[in-house]
């Protein structure tokens, strides 16, 4: 049983001296996501106020956006913010840190010697440190760079897919109901365009994608949205899109879906609503994820891609390098057979390219119906798996489970 203690038991938040506020205009530090589902879902963790706190116990937080929102050098230590009862229990091997970025992806190469720095400055041992993150690569990362600069003392560094049971639950909890059957009689007496490509937030891969879709006059055969953005500094891996392109493009946004604007409301509003009209009137979803380019060294899998798999939908994933290959060691089935899937392992610039090339593919389909009828077995199965590792303790719990019992069973006469 994990012990966690928060200073506002009722929100399930630590840190509350900062009055920090990121980019995005919300709270840097926040319940952690982890933590949430660990105290609502399992019977692995109970709940304490700092007025009735247990030895050993976890002092846990979400951390939002990117790490330089949190931790970066222009910032004070997260150190900081612990009270002098919490810092104590740390420094005493009482009590350990959590750090939860699972909502995002964002790697950058100082964050391990920022964290070990932060730890000597504040006497804290980094094995109490534990690190949660969206980043499917980064505990291979942190390794790598741990054993090249010599590090004896590790901190935890686990992976986390939190959206996939996020969508599971937000499906059942708000009777999402679009089965393969329901789409076969809807698109069966409706006129369907051939893809749906979401993209709300501005990021540069997003810009050159959308571009790329508007240069190849693809945008009368989807449901697009985006919206509009400066024509100029577009960089991506390295290289910067050319301005006149740009332009030209941008001079038909904002594409709203039907009708509406999506930036009406705060991102949580859209994070945690499944549109199923959208993949009714489309054939195959294209998901836009958050990072698509090789340099942002990341592998993150969003809610945007288990939403389509909730209401069995086939998708093309125009994100990080071997995303398909993920989610296939988690279970699901991808669509090689019937959609040109060789984009998934190709470098950036070439995989935006084959990307396109699979779009125009799916556009030829003369006999669509036949086409999505013949997905019918990986639909329904993608859709079974969704809903099964909902149900299932997520292999990071487990690994967050096995650190704090290690690092407590080291230090029991603490």
């Amino acid at each position: 049983m994990i012990n966690f203690v928060f200073e506002d038991s009722i929100n399930f938040k630590n840190f509350i001296a900062s009055t920090d506020v990121n980019r995005s205009g919300i709270n840097t530090f926040a319940a952690s996501p982890i933590a949430v589902i660990m105290l609502q879902r399992t019977q692995m963790a109970s709940l304490f106020n700092m007025k009735n706190k247990p030895k050993p116990y976890i002092i846990a937080t979400g951390v939002n956006h990117h790490p330089s929102d949190w931790i970066g050098l222009d910032k004070l230590s997260p150190f900081s913010f612990l009270n002098k009862k919490q810092l104590k229990d740390v420094q005493n091997n009482k009590a350990m840190i959590l750090f939860d970025q699972s909502l995002e992806g964002y790697q950058t190469l100082w964050l391990w010697e920022r964290i070990h720095t932060e730890c000597a400055n504040y006497s804290i041992n980094p094995n109490c440190i534990i690190y949660v993150t969206g980043n499917l690569l980064a505990e291979e990362q942190y390794t790598e760079w741990a054993n090249i600069n010599n590090i004896i003392n590790f901190i935890n560094v686990i992976p986390y897919t939190h959206f996939e049971a996020d969508v599971a639950n937000i499906s059942q909890r708000n009777n999402i109901n679009c089965t393969f059957e329901k789409q076969i009689t809807y698109k069966f007496k409706n006129d369907i365009l051939s893809f749906n490509c979401l993209q709300k937030r501005l990021r540069n891969h997003r810009i050159w994608f959308y571009i790329r879709l508007f240069e190849e006059d693809l945008l009368k055969h989807g449901l697009v949205s985006m919206n509009p953005y400066s024509p100029v500094n577009i960089f991506m891996d390295g290289k910067s899109i050319e301005s006149p392109k740009a332009t030209a493009a941008n001079k038909s946004l904002p594409l709203l879906l039907y009708g509406k604007n999506n930036n009406e409301h705060p991102d949580d509003f859209y994070i945690t609503r499944i549109q199923d009209n959208v993949f009714l009137d489309s054939w195959v979803s294209v998901i836009s994820e958050a990072s698509f380019a090789d340099c942002d060294n990341e592998l993150f899998l969003s809610e945007k891609i288990f939403k389509p798999i909730a209401c069995h939908h086939p998708f093309i994933i125009f994100g990080n390098k071997n995303s398909l290959h993920e989610l296939r060691k988690m279970g699901y089935k991808t669509f090689n057979g019937f959609i040109d899937e060789s984009y998934d392992t190709l470098p950036t610039f070439e995989r935006l390219d084959a990307i396109i090339e699979s779009i125009k593919k799916i556009i030829a389909i003369k006999d669509k119906t036949l086409w999505y009828n013949s997905m019918k077995d990986i639909l329904v199965h993608n859709y079974n798996t969704l809903i099964s590792n909902s149900q299932k303790i997520n292999p990071a719990i487990i690994q967050l489970e096995n650190a704090y019992t290690r690092y407590f069973k080291l230090h029991k006469n603490a």
